[in-house]
């Protein structure tokens, strides 16, 4: 039995076990695990990545990224990731390290070279613009479905597929947002996501590109392409020679590193 053919049937079997959920809560929390487990199972990660900023007239501002991601296999706690800015020059050298948690709050820091010195990102400013693009620190643990409440809607048509329709609810108590609408497609992938703001009018929408899929299992997507409906900014996030299994070093993932990380 090849790779393939097994991994139609396991689509299948999937899709039952969504048909038959009770309610439309367990029917969208079901889905979501799903959607989340694909991406699921490659330990570590890295890879080259481009930030393009796209302002309103279509001007650029294109920023070169190395990243790595440490994936965690507790239950009960999320992943760890690093980014590193290589270019341009004025944001040359920073860094933010994040550790994201099922239950708590999210800790991250960033280097900033200017203040040569590790700042902490407060638990009420997660929702604050990253890097003045338009991904919020919060958005790094966004696909972790253990961090939101969820509600099956229906489903809709996109881009040519059957699309199941997800409301989503985020429990971080500071969150920016009040909910999300999203579609994922049979395979489970996420395909794209509207954000509603703290008084609940559209703010954005994410949408998942150049999917791959690697190691005959993980799906992962190499474009996210970010719209802001309030101030027509977008930005595009681009993974570039993705590797994963790597057997990267965990103390390269731990704040007492980070300065060092930063040299």
């Amino acid at each position: 039995m090849n790779d393939k053919f097994t991994y139609n049937i396991l689509i299948l079997l999937l899709s039952i076990t969504v048909v038959f959920a009770e309610t439309s809560e367990e029917k969208g929390l079901e889905i979501a695990k799903r959607s989340y487990e694909n991406s699921r199972g490659y330990t570590d990660s890295q890879s080259d990545q481009l930030m393009i900023l796209v302002d309103p007239q279509g001007n650029e501002v294109i920023r070169e990224i190395s990243g790595k991601t440490l994936e965690n296999h507790d239950p009960n706690d999320g992943d760890k990731s690093i980014i590193f800015f290589k270019k341009p020059k004025d944001v040359e050298g920073t860094v933010m390290l994040s550790h994201t948690h099922v239950n708590n709050d999210d800790d991250q820091w960033l280097y900033l070279p200017a203040l040569g010195r590790v700042k902490r990102i407060s638990s009420s400013n997660k929702s604050g613009s990253f890097m003045g693009s338009e991904i919020a620190f919060e958005d790094f643990s966004g696909l972790d479905y253990r961090k939101y409440d969820w509600n099956y809607l229906g489903e809709e048509e996109y881009n040519g597929e059957i699309c199941f329709i997800l409301e989503s609810y985020p429990k971080y108590k500071n969150s920016g947002y009040t909910k999300r609408i999203g579609l994922t497609d049979n395979l489970f992938r996420a395909r794209k996501i509207d954000y509603y703001d703290r008084k609940g009018e559209l703010l954005k929408t994410i949408y998942f590109e150049d999917y791959k899929l690697y190691l005959d299992k993980i799906w992962n997507a190499d474009t996210f392409k970010v719209v802001n409906h309030q101030n027509n900014n977008s930005t595009i996030y681009k993974w570039i020679n993705r590797e994963l299994n790597v057997g990267l070093n965990k103390k390269d993932f731990e704040k007492s590193s980070l300065l060092k990380l930063a040299d």
